[in-house]
């Protein structure tokens, strides 16, 4: 079944660019939250499909519709791609919540996570929390479209992606998972210390009541760290976010 010319020419490039910003609204932090309404999320595909149609001229041949089932898919990933690839930063201080929640004896205190709706430890949620306060402060959002505005460029509607490698793939989210621990380092070894300590005294004084106070004093000290570490995470976060957008820049080209 061949595509009209006059649905060619106007309804088909607005379909693949409202197809890419889906995947992106559908992957990315923040603009995927669930507690952004489906109805925010759909005017703003189609606010910005307006906006982006005018300047996006591809030349694209007569198609069958099977044809345009493919290109939409392949607009969907492009999109998706580009909010996972932020969306790692993510998973990032969201381990090193998890991690820091074991520290400190938290990891039976959960709450409800208000921009997923999902049930995490209170140390989790703090830090997703901060990193998106992060995300909205230094305006990646911003940094995000703009980089969805430039794949136009390097990928014109109707083009498909060139496949990433498994190994790229996991040689970009391993080190954003080893970032993930960078941020919790502080706490890491400010336990470690303590239960070195604390271990000493049981042993020079085996009458005291460590086993009461080790848990206490390492909440303690933990809060202690991190307040004092939230002032330098702007700069541990943001190059991570510019990280993924290049990522996602410099593996985006046609095949």
């Amino acid at each position: 079944m061949t595509i009209p010319t006059q649905w060619i020419a106007y309804v088909v490039p607005a379909l693949l660019i409202a197809c890419r910003m889906s995947g992106l609204l559908i992957a990315a932090p923040f603009f995927g939250e669930t507690a952004v309404p489906a109805r925010v999320k759909a005017a703003l595909v189609i606010a910005l499909t307006a906006l982006l149609l005018p300047i996006t001229s591809p030349v694209m041949p007569h198609r069958t519709v099977l044809d345009l089932f493919g290109d939409a898919l392949s607009e969907l990933i492009i999109g998706a791609f580009l909010g996972l690839a932020a969306q790692v930063v993510f998973e990032g201080a969201i381990l090193a919540g998890e991690v820091a929640s074991f520290q400190l004896g938290l990891s039976l205190e959960t709450s409800i996570d208000p921009t997923t709706g999902a049930s995490s430890t209170i140390m989790t949620t703090f830090h997703r929390l901060v990193v998106l306060y992060i995300f909205l402060e230094m305006g990646v959002h911003r940094w995000i479209l703009l980089a969805l505005l430039s794949s136009f460029a390097k990928l014109p509607l109707g083009t498909s992606l060139a496949a990433l490698t498994g190994q790229q793939l996991l040689h970009f989210a391993g080190n954003l998972w080893i970032w993930g621990l960078e941020l919790v380092m502080p706490i890491l070894i400010a336990t470690l210390l303590i239960d070195v300590t604390l271990a000493f005294f049981s042993k020079i004084a085996p009458q005291l009541p460590v086993m009461y106070v080790g848990i206490p004093v390492k909440q303690l000290v933990g809060y202690a760290v991190l307040v004092a570490a939230l002032r330098f995470w702007p700069s541990l976060v943001g190059p991570q976010f510019q990280s993924a957008i290049g990522f996602f820049l410099q593996n985006a080209h046609k095949v």
